[in-house]
């Protein structure tokens, strides 16, 4: 999944779903090269946000020393103008942004910092025709203004870069396994195209003479008269850096907020530098008070601004919260959530008299969320990162803030904040408030919901923002879905119906990128795949006996067939997962195709697990060798126990060449999966040996198992502590389940109570099946051994009501991060359908004497 700033990229375009950048509404804004003719001789294409134009009949070079040009918008025209005319007469390939809008989205604050800046991109074919571009236009635009590229070299004092990379995508696997982009070296080999924050060469690229004197510029732009010295990172940005420093002369411990120009546009068009500006106007304002950092000064280092400031020891609030939160520690009652409930009080008054300070000073803060609070080790709290504060009457500089903790647009200063201090109180007992984001009244649900669990007093925290007192439709929505769980009896049948609504709704046959809206990474798959895209979707309707219209299948199999094998991806990624569903729903031969297909390239992948990597697409195999019923298919079983020879070597603590361990534990991330298959192949083998490796995967998944402090059982990964299906305890012990049914085993057995325990947790982030509360109900109910639907489980079904959205006839679910929705298996709503399928006990279109168990809805079985 990407992280949060690349998630955020994925909600420009659409309100409602996750879509790509490159269905920004920009046309209003198109540059004039975007619409007019191409040159004559020349051809224009188009690929996401970039617009290209090729000379016709020419074969671009495969690598080379390519040209970057930056920009501002107030002269992106005519420096696209000037470089198409000089790259024209050169006969270079090039390509550029589309739009302003597009250029404004890639200088933004959410933009990948190593590439963000580039406008235009120019391919020579051949040093010597570099050589002469490069001068050319260096010379043109000098004087210009554009974004340092951090990857680049810049070249004189104008606003083009170079460095040596791939001209046309080819891939191959890096040091961790992962798909990168790729060079080939004199040997002929794939290699890593290193693309970082500084600039780089690969080892056997000569550097033209031409270039070194820009090198020796770009080492010479240093400041050893800066008299603080960097000891660590806190954050990075396309705006710049947050450090941690040290005065050489005092040893006193400062805070550097770094700036760069030109770089992280917000949505009013300011860049860093008048954001840091404004931070320092705020704070020399307010000197004098505890609640804020006192500032130190502004220096320029080369191009950087820093802004330097005290250092507040401490934990931001979100850290707080993550580490004391009750709900999920096993707290109870409400004496023993009274101590949580007693801290909260304590911040929010914190809170409530810093700001009090902040506006009798004649200042709004503008950008009041738990990452921007300092909890000190004595309780009290300071406010940091003043880039949106100013005069209390400002009309003109935005709010900022965390999606549904901000007041809606508009909202006058000292009252834009008091929203925010009760958005923050509410998100310290109810930790989901981007929900208020996508629906604003669901802020209400979560207060009346934590007034109720918490046995808070009619006048416990801040007063409730008057923006609330309105929202009928959104009301109106909210009451709908409370209708739907909060009755008597959870209305099975009602939650069915429209969550499959919502699927209908969201789909979009005519495109050809994705055909229900999920998460983004569907978007590097094509929209085929099962976790994310199209495949999962279908999967869910057909299992639970829902239609699939023709013309769904029709579009799944015509887009897996155009994915490029090379990149096959596994069994819930790739095109293994997309062959089995076509099959499934009776495209035996598109099926069959698209198998062939996926298994065709080399080299496979790296990943041992069942999400990405080896042990999915041998299980995938698996399940095509049994699918009509009849006597296994030989040649895929065979597959399946290569791979399984393999898997056993590794469990084993073996080297496997081309395939490592799975770092953490759970049925897609971990061994469980590889243990699944091993598990599989033994019942259809007889042979003994995959019953051990089975044995020892789980052993291995149970070394990553720790008890937790309310008696549950879940995998440690880092700092975190997770009990989910895709990574978590919750799928070891399917797998754990499903071995134990066939063979006695006391230790295995063992385990599942304490995940069981810590699967029907009242409080989950999202609701998603394999990363939120739809898995861990599903997974509760198939540990239990007494009933699906038990006290605890049906608690778990109820507190979905937190999350889900009430469109019309339809449900909408949210996905990863909760910022926007989805209809798929992983994160959204074919999910929800597929595990509340299984609770609710309703028959298996697969058929068989009983009912499916969760283990086999989840791998297709």
């Amino acid at each position: 999944m990407p992280g949060i700033q690349e998630t955020q990229l994925y909600c420009l375009a659409d309100r409602t779903y996750f879509d790509t950048p490159a269905r920004l509404p920009d046309e209003e804004s198109r540059y004039r090269l975007d619409t007019d003719p191409p040159p004559a001789g020349w051809r224009r294409e188009a690929v996401g946000l970039w617009t290209s134009l090729v000379p016709e009949h020419v074969q671009p070079a495969e690598q080379g020393w390519k040209i970057h040009v930056s920009t501002v918008p107030g002269e992106a025209e005519a420096t696209l103008r000037d470089t198409a005319r000089i790259c024209v007469r050169h006969g270079v390939p090039f390509k550029f942004l589309r739009s302003e809008k597009a250029l404004l989205l890639v200088a933004g604050k959410h933009m990948n910092r190593s590439g963000a800046g580039k406008f235009i991109a120019a391919y020579p074919p051949d040093e010597t025709v570099f050589l002469a571009l490069a001068d050319e236009l260096s010379r043109t635009l000098a004087g210009r203004s554009g974004p340092y590229i951090l990857s680049d070299l810049r070249i004189g004092d104008a606003p083009v870069y170079t460095r040596y990379g791939a001209y046309v995508p080819r891939w191959c696997d890096d040091a961790e396994g992962r798909r990168v982009l790729a060079l080939r070296d004199p040997s002929g080999k794939l290699v890593p195209d290193e693309r970082g924050v500084v600039f780089r060469m690969p080892s056997w690229v000569e550097v033209p003479e031409a270039l070194r004197p820009h090198l020796a510029a770009r080492a010479a732009a240093r400041d050893d008269s800066f008299p603080y010295t960097v000891t660590g990172a806190l954050q990075f940005s396309n705006a710049g850096g947050i450090y941690l420093a040290e005065d050489r002369a005092t040893g006193r411990r400062v805070v550097l907020r770094e700036a760069r120009p030109h770089c992280g546009l917000d949505g009013a068009g300011d860049d860093a530098v008048t954001r840091l500006r404004r931070e320092h106007r705020a704070l020399t304002a307010l000197a004098g008070l505890d609640c804020v950092p006192e500032v130190y000064g502004v220096r320029t280092v080369w191009e950087h601004h820093f802004l330097i400031e005290e250092h507040i020891e401490g934990n931001t609030l979100l850290e707080e919260i993550v580490a004391r939160f009750a709900l999920v520690r096993g707290a109870d009652s409400a004496d023993e959530l009274a101590p949580y409930v007693a801290w909260t009080e304590s911040v929010t008054g914190e809170l409530a008299r810093a700001l009090e300070q902040i506006h009798a000073r004649g200042l709004r803060f503008g950008d009041l969320h738990p990452s921007n609070i300092i909890v000190r080790p004595d309780g009290r709290i300071a406010l940091v990162d003043f880039e949106y504060a100013t005069a209390l009457d400002d009309q003109d500089t935005p709010l900022a803030g965390g999606q549904g903790l901000q007041a809606p647009p508009g909202t006058p200063g000292a009252e834009a904040d008091a929203y925010a201090l009760w958005a923050t109180w509410l998100s310290m007992l109810m930790p989901v408030m981007e929900m208020a984001g996508l629906e604003r009244a669901k802020a209400l649900t979560l207060e009346r919901w934590a007034r109720r669990r918490y046995a808070l007093p009619a006048g416990a925290g801040p007063r409730r923002p008057g923006l609330l007192s309105g929202l009928d439709a959104s009301r109106r929505r909210e009451a709908e879905v409370a209708d739907l769980f909060e009755g008597p009896e959870v209305d099975w049948a009602g939650i069915r119906t429209r969550l499959l609504a919502g699927i209908h709704a969201g789909a979009t046959p005519g495109r050809a990128d994705r055909l229900f809206p999920g998460a983004p990474d569907l978007f590097a798959t094509g929209g085929t795949d099962l976790a994310n895209g199209a495949a999962g979707v279908l999967y869910a309707l057909h299992r639970t006996g829902a239609p699939v219209p023709g013309e769904w299948t029709d579009w799944l199999a015509a887009a897996a067939l155009r994915r490029d094998p090379a990149g096959a991806g596994g069994l819930y990624d790739g095109l293994p997962g997309a062959a089995l569903v076509l099959s499934l729903l009776g495209r035996t031969e598109q099926g069959r195709e698209v198998w062939e297909r996926a298994t065709s390239a080399e080299p496979m992948t790296a990943s041992a697990d069942l999400l990405t990597g080896r042990a999915g697409t041998a299980l995938a195999a698996l399940r095509m060798a049994r699918l009509d019923g009849a006597a296994p298919d030989p040649r895929l079983v065979d597959s399946a126990l290569r791979t399984a020879r393999d898997l056993d070597l590794l469990v084993r603590g073996e080297h496997v060449d081309g395939m490592k361990p799975p770092e953490s534990a759970g049925l897609l991330r971990g061994l469980s999966g590889a243990a699944l298959l091993l598990l599989e192949l033994h019942a259809l083998t007889g042979e003994a040996w995959l019953r051990r490796s089975a044995r020892t995967a789980l052993g291995r998944e149970a070394g990553h198992l720790v008890t937790m402090d309310d008696g549950s059982l879940q995998v440690k990964d880092g700092r975190r502590h997770l009990l989910y299906l895709g990574q978590g305890s919750s799928g070891v012990a399917l797998v754990a389940q499903a071995y134990t049914a066939r063979y006695e085993d006391e230790a295995l057995s063992a385990l599942i109570p304490g995940v069981a325990k810590g699967c029907a947790m009242e409080f989950v982030r999202e609701p998603g099946l394999f990363t939120g509360r739809a898995g861990l109900a599903a997974a509760a109910g198939q540990l239990d051994p007494l009933t699906r639907t038990g006290p605890g489980v049906m608690a778990s079904v109820r507190n979905l009501a937190w999350h889900l959205v009430a469109d019309e006839d339809a449900l909408l679910v949210p996905g990863a991060t909760l910022r926007r929705f989805s209809a798929d298996l992983g994160t959204g709503a074919a999910g929800l359908l597929l595990a509340l399928h299984f609770l609710s006990g309703a028959k298996d279109t697969a058929g068989g004497e009983r009912p499916p168990g969760l283990l086999e809805l989840l791998t297709l079985g």
